[in-house]
């Protein structure tokens, strides 16, 4: 967030958040300090008053007052400074120590341990989440709480709060680094009935707090998941059965609302850390509401007997109850109350539009149906805006504005990424399904032949989203900007449900009996009644553009990272987008050529999908470098003893490079 943060005694411990509500005094904010040895006064701040803090000081020229910010290279340095000084002393008086000095050497001795704990806390930030900033880059107003040792015994609550303060915002957060005992057999932990729900992590005054725990898949996320292996398979092939615009238009509304529940789902799951029994009812009521919604899908906007009323009825019952579930959140945290009812007016006000659209007739249904559907999956910008509002004004509604929404909650990036790759895996291994037949006769055919089609195109979207666009991330789009993180969210929804249309319409284009070489006779009786003499327009339509939309949203998630490149880059990144964008135009206009059959329309769509690929692969890759690996043998060279070298050798082949860095005779040898 673009707004300055306050300055805190060290980055585990906010005291400016230490306030549950309004009514109450803010914190008075002080700075951290310490002494160099020649007597000038360090002041620690954080960026938003460091000037502040300079310009007071300034006025008084005799003042030896120097302010550095928190986690700075000089803040650091000063820190070094100080340490070696009290190590100095601490030598002096080891050498002249008596029972006299006992005590002044207890004193010292804490003032060590003291440089050290803020040493280690002002590079806090970059050194407990290296493996989070490798994978999804730096963010310098990332702070981390509840991993303080020593917070209890120091009177404060984890994070520098209260012990009232503490269970407003974390409830029952435990430490992460307190370790473990392996040898220890007792202490084992068990599931409560009930759990005061605690924050993850949120955005407070510019930084964004975050538990020093790691955060898990639960198991109950998996089993979830397993439920949309079933949705998936069911709209994806009654889209393939009606491929017209009433099939098209049933599939969007249903995948839409279904994708709605597993998004707040996991949402929530990343928001709030409430591992209980009530909390596993919950989810287990919801998926209940989520096989009513399936259970509900074909016949919707059917013209005999239409299920819409029953589909738009459990998907009430799941939003209604997310929207308690927000309500009982706002109650049991109030700092996020603003957050939470947010999400309850939105939920309200297109639960209002679905049950008008239950009294409403075809086609003005369709108004109703499409504006709740719009609320549900992009209505939680609203408040987000509002939010960035209130950061980057100076107006007197701005600030209401941002102390409306003091505490944010945020996503956890690890959770949030794991679980969508998750969903995308699943995508994935349903068109992998969606190519399999039986043979009931002499099996190398055309259909096999498009089976194989299908496999290889499928394994070439997998390549490009998960090695291509997903590796070598220098910043993330979640942590890059909050366009960028609209842009790779609703990108993966096209993504999806462009794919999962494509894939539809591959299963029927396998056991298609169009082109040469494909007796239907060869086929077992079910796949027979699935296969078709001519393919239909829209079936091409559903193949065709359904990849096109994938491939196009595969480009705009890559477009929303910042990637790591070498620096003799072959292709830019901006010319192996322009090559997808040529192929999706492609792509787009392929069902036009209805005299293409099945076989050579998914041997050509599969060879644009590895054009791509290959673009991709060499476009990425370093002139200096050879393309076929590395040309030189690899060599390993040490320095040191020959005649230690080969004592080490004899005896078991271990060499213990410290000892042998002692030796006196040392010379330099390659080994290869």
């Amino acid at each position: 967030m673009s707004t300055s943060p306050p300055p805190t005694t060290n980055p585990s411990r906010s005291q400016s958040r230490s306030q549950p509500t309004s009514g109450r005094p803010k914190a008075r904010r002080r700075p951290t300090e310490f002494t160099l040895p020649d007597g000038t006064k360090v002041l620690v701040a954080l960026p938003s008053d460091a000037d502040k803090l300079r310009k007071k000081h300034s006025k008084h020229a005799s003042s030896q007052i120097e302010v550095v910010i928190h986690g700075s290279e000089q803040h650091t340095s000063l820190l070094q400074q100080a340490r070696e000084h009290h190590e100095r002393r601490a030598e002096a008086m080891r050498e002249r120590l008596g029972a006299d000095l006992l005590e002044e050497w207890d004193a010292l001795r804490q003032e060590l341990c003291d440089m050290q704990r803020m040493m280690e806390r002002a590079v806090d930030h970059g050194s407990r989440l290296n493996a989070n900033f490798e994978k999804f880059g730096f963010d310098a107003q990332l702070r981390t709480f509840g991993d303080e040792l020593d917070a209890r015994e120091e009177g404060r609550g984890r994070g520098g709060m209260s012990d009232d303060e503490e269970t407003q915002v974390g409830g029952d957060a435990v430490s992460s680094s307190s370790g473990t005992d392996w040898g220890e057999r007792r202490g084992g932990t068990t599931v409560k009935l009930f759990r005061r729900p605690v924050i993850k992590q949120y955005f407070h005054r510019g930084l964004l707090w975050r538990s020093s725990e790691e955060t898990k898949v639960m198991s109950f996320e998996l089993f979830f998941d397993l439920l949309y292996v079933g949705i998936i398979a069911i709209n994806g092939d009654n889209a393939s059965e009606e491929a017209d615009g009433r099939g098209l238009l049933r599939f969007v509304v249903t995948f839409g609302m279904s994708w709605k529940i597993w998004n707040d789902v996991q949402q929530f799951v990343s928001w709030f850390d409430s591992d209980d029994v009530a909390h596993r009812v919950e989810i287990v009521f919801l998926i209940a509401c989520l096989i009513g919604v399936t259970t509900n899908t074909l016949q919707t906007f059917n013209e005999h007997y239409d299920t819409y009323s029953q589909l738009v009825g459990f998907f009430l019952a799941a939003r209604l109850f997310q929207a308690l579930h927000a309500a009982y959140i706002g109650h049991m945290l109030p700092l996020v109350r603003a957050m939470m009812l947010c999400q309850i007016l939105l939920i309200l006000a297109a639960a209002a539009l679905w049950i008008a659209s239950i009294h409403v007739e075809m086609p003005s249904r369709l108004g109703l149906t499409f504006t709740a559907l719009a609320i549900e999956l992009f209505g939680s910008a609203i408040p987000l805006g509002l939010f960035r509002y209130g950061r980057t004004h100076n107006t007197s509604f701005a600030a209401r504005i941002e102390r409306f929404f003091d505490f944010y909650p945020a996503i956890n990036i690890e959770h949030k990424v794991e679980r969508t790759n998750a969903f995308v895996s699943l995508v994935l291994g349903y068109s992998v399904v969606g190519v399999l037949f039986q043979n009931a006769g002499y099996g190398l055919n055309a259909f096999l032949g498009k089976a194989i089609l299908g496999l290889v195109q499928a394994f070439v979207f997998n390549w490009l989203y998960f090695e291509v666009d997903g590796t070598n991330i220098h910043t993330h789009a979640i942590r890059r900007h909050v366009k960028s993180a609209f842009l790779w969210h609703n990108a993966h929804l096209t993504f999806i449900m462009g794919y999962i249309l494509a894939s539809a319409a591959l299963s029927k284009l396998v056991v298609a009996t169009d082109c040469p070489d494909s007796p239907a006779e060869t086929l077992t009786e079910f796949y027979q009644q699935r296969s078709e003499e001519h393919v239909v327009l829209g079936l091409r339509f559903y193949y065709c553009t359904g990849l096109a939309v994938a491939l196009l949203s595969m480009g705009l998630i890559a477009l929303s990272h910042e990637h790591k490149l070498p620096l003799t880059c072959r292709l830019p990144k901006w010319v192996r987008l322009a090559n997808r964008l040529a192929v999706c135009v492609i792509l787009f206009t392929l069902p036009a050529a209805q005299e293409v059959n099945s076989l050579n329309l998914v041997g050509i769509t599969t060879s644009l999908s590895v054009w791509v690929l290959l673009v991709e692969l060499w476009g990425k890759s370093c002139p200096d470098e050879a393309f076929w690996g590395d040309a030189k043998a690899c060599s390993y060279t040490a320095r040191c003893s020959k005649r230690d070298l080969e004592d080490a050798m004899k005896s078991n082949g271990e060499v213990d490079v410290r000892e042998l860095e002692k030796s006196e005779k040392t010379g330099a040898m390659d080994v290869s």
